[in-house]
């Protein structure tokens, strides 16, 4: 695959990492530029940003990105496959939109997330189809006007965030996107639970994993952001999997939130190396808990 220049993310997601990749870059394995490693796996992809970073300087043979959120790949494939009709229809709404005062403005956001939330009774994920096309141009005109752009679904499976008050958003980067599109279509895209990514890894591979963080206070939790959530038993699941990737020669690197005690470190990462890296805190809905905050890095080499 060859190397692109400049990709970014083009979507937000909770914990993307663009901001922390400088930081993640340095705990990355010290030959993964020199050609070392033949396939790219990453079974957490939110807003890809790792992936887009990495993609300037290493020339990976395959890569596999995957996410359990089947409207986040949705948006990925149509990206991937159909990005001018995409860009067309963001364009209409970005144009309809900056016409709008202010009250109609979130009037004009409030609708749309009801038609959106409506209209995922017609979407069957599993078949790509031109219905694709619009439901991923108002997934990604919600993001970009949303609170705090972020993306989260309740038990019902709908999209309940707030109008972010962004009343001159930028909607995409035209160069950008088609940048992207570009790059991911030398990559395979899968909406797939970690666990099918895992069990498939070749040899030759680094994996990057960003699970949901562990909660780190009572009033938080593994179900902020999708409807399926993330549970203690399913950090346990991936936990087997990395062993048996460690087993298996893979090298892989994970993020997780800085525990509050020794006792999860020593049950989950005893056999692997912990760093410390520093975030800023920003999907908290109360500006007074946002600040930096320490997240683990752990690799297995």
């Amino acid at each position: 695959m060859e190397e692109f220049n400049d990709p970014k993310p083009f979507i937000k997601w909770a914990g993307g990492k663009d901001k922390l990749y400088s930081q993640l870059e340095q705990w990355l394995p010290f030959n993964i530029t020199k050609g070392d490693f033949k396939n790219y796996y990453e079974p957490f992809l939110g807003s890809g940003a790792v992936f887009f970073n990495l993609a300037k300087k290493v020339s990976f043979d395959n890569v596999v990105l995957s996410d359990i959120n089947e409207e986040l790949i949705l948006v990925y494939k149509v990206v991937q496959r159909d990005v001018s009709e995409l860009m067309e229809l963001l364009d209409q709404y970005k144009n309809r939109y900056s016409k709008l005062s202010d009250i109609d403005k979130e009037k004009f956001y409030y609708d749309m997330r009801f038609s959106y939330n409506n209209q995922r009774f017609n979407i069957n994920h599993k078949k790509y189809s031109e219905l694709w096309i619009s439901r991923a141009a108002q997934m990604v005109f919600l993001n970009k006007t949303c609170y705090n752009g972020l993306y989260r679904q309740n038990m019902r499976g709908e999209f309940n965030v707030p109008f972010g008050k962004n009343y001159h958003p930028s909607i995409y980067d035209q160069k950008n996107i088609e940048l992207v599109s570009k790059l991911l279509n030398r990559v395979e895209i899968k909406s797939s639970d970690f666990s099918s990514i895992l069990d498939n890894v070749l040899n030759n591979s680094f994996v990057y994993l960003d699970p949901p963080y562990r909660p780190i206070s009572k009033t938080s939790n593994f179900t902020d952001y999708y409807k399926l959530g993330f549970t203690e038993k399913d950090n346990n699941r991936l936990m087997e999997k990395l062993n048996l990737l460690n087993r298996q020669n893979v090298k892989f690197m994970l993020n997780n939130s800085f525990p509050l005690n020794d006792e999860y470190l020593k049950k989950y990462y005893a056999n692997y190396s912990v760093n410390l890296i520093t975030a800023n805190r920003m999907m908290s809905g109360i500006s007074s808990k946002r600040g930096k905050v320490s997240e683990i890095v752990i690799t297995n080499y």
